[in-house]
């Protein structure tokens, strides 16, 4: 059958619009091909590289943190340059206090102990508790005062307007915190005769002495003592056989105000009493020198008979002359050698030395106890003693005696003018002729 123009007319159009339709899906395949070839070759180069979407990610955060950084520096950097806060604006300074544990005091008997002897206050977990349970805490500036320097965030300019003013608050800060340190003490080491050391417990009921050593000055060989500006204090010298013979007049004219006379001893084995040999030529010297007399007797008593008794052999030995500065009682062991009173109890002692000062006292005159540190603070009770002069003898720059005292035997071999050998040098912080 021969079909009609119009039919063929639409096959060859129909035809042409397959065409159409084959190439744009060939077209479609081919660019939908590169896309996922070129994604494909993204993916690939991102993994070998680490430059993946995470990567991408951790780059940014450390790029802002980098950032952020910065701008912190720069604002610190221009706080700090145009701040005028000083250390003691700002609370990252208040830094706790440090000690060791305060123990109670005790009389001294023989029981040192280690104690703190800053601050006197318990440490607890780093910090300092007060004794009513309150903590308290120092800043850095009052921990460092007289030690260290905190240096302020403050510009030149300032330092140097303030200068001045500064120096003065430092020094006035430093004189009430040596004062402070010194009452602060609670205990003090003592060394003993054999070598051995002990820290013994400083009591509260005896009286410390108040005396600010930077008032001390030294010119060898007298040692002053000055109280605004002015010398308070009276020089003195040691004098016994053993010295031979003194010219008082050199020792006056050396600068001397005073002298302690021994007068006598007893026995460290044999317990008899003896004169010292040059006591009268040295009291008529002293006298027509012009110079203050003390004296002193070495005891050897072993209880308060005898020490009773050593007093009346020195008043009757000095009758007959004016004896101004006190009458001093020593007890001392022997080197090298045993001593009559080495077996004597800490009690024994202070009651033998009671006994001898007492008798002293009703006699009219001034009573005295000589001791170095061991002594007076182990050997014998000073509570019971609290009532006498003290004469303490340490051959140092200070004393280091905590409680109240009268004269201080600084030096036992100097050189002054008067006397051949060595002399003890005594300072007497008052005046007892007065």
């Amino acid at each position: 059958m021969k079909l009609h123009d119009d039919y063929y007319e639409e096959e060859r159009s129909s035809g042409s619009k397959m065409i159409y339709i084959y190439m744009l899906l060939i077209m479609s395949a081919v660019i939908l091909g590169v896309t996922a070839l070129v994604f494909w070759s993204n993916q690939s180069k991102s993994k070998s590289n680490g430059s993946g979407y995470a990567a991408a990610v951790a780059q940014r955060e450390a790029k802002a943190a980098e950032t952020s950084k910065k701008m912190e520096a720069n604002a610190s950097e221009s706080v700090i340059s145009e701040s005028k806060l000083t250390s003691n604006d700002l609370d990252i300074w208040s830094l706790p206090d440090t000690g060791r544990e305060k123990k109670s005091s005790t009389s001294n008997k023989n029981n040192g102990t280690v104690t703190n002897q800053t601050t006197g206050e318990t440490v607890v977990d780093g910090s300092a508790a007060a004794s009513d349970g309150t903590s308290k805490s120092k800043t850095a500036d009052e921990i460092s005062n007289g030690k260290t320097s905190v240096y302020d965030m403050t510009n030149k300019e300032n330092i140097d307007g303030e200068k001045n003013g500064d120096q003065k608050n430092d020094r006035e800060k430093e004189d009430d915190k040596e004062k402070d340190d010194k009452d602060d003490v609670t205990s003090i080491q003592v060394k003993h005769a054999d070598g051995t050391k002990e820290w013994v417990d400083i009591n509260e009921d005896i009286p410390r002495n108040k005396y600010d050593y930077t008032n001390l000055t030294y010119d060898k060989p007298l040692m002053n003592y000055r109280e605004d500006g002015k010398i308070v204090s009276k020089c003195g010298v040691d004098i016994s056989a053993n010295q031979g013979e003194v010219d008082f007049s050199k020792l006056k004219s050396a600068g001397c105000d005073f002298v302690m006379i021994k007068a006598g001893a007893r026995g460290y084995s044999s317990g008899r009493l003896v004169t010292d040999a040059n006591l009268e030529d040295n009291l008529k010297a002293a006298k027509k020198a012009g110079l203050d007399i003390g004296v002193y007797f070495c005891s050897q008593a072993l209880n308060k008979s005898e020490a009773r008794e050593e007093a009346d052999e020195l008043m009757d030995a000095i009758s007959g002359y004016t004896i101004k500065y006190p009458i001093a009682f020593v007890m001392e062991n022997v080197d090298d050698d045993m001593a009559r009173i080495e077996a004597l109890e800490q009690t024994d002692r202070t009651q033998i030395a009671k006994a001898f000062l007492n008798r002293v006292e009703d006699a009219g005159y001034t009573p005295m106890i000589y001791g170095d540190k061991e002594w007076l603070l182990t050997m014998v009770d000073m509570e019971e003693l609290q009532d006498y002069e003290v004469w303490y003898a340490q051959d140092s720059d200070e004393p280091e005696y905590p409680y109240e005292f009268g004269m201080w035997q600084y030096d036992s071999d100097a050189s002054i003018k008067g006397i051949k050998g060595d002399a003890a040098m005594i300072m007497s912080f008052k005046d007892y002729a007065k």
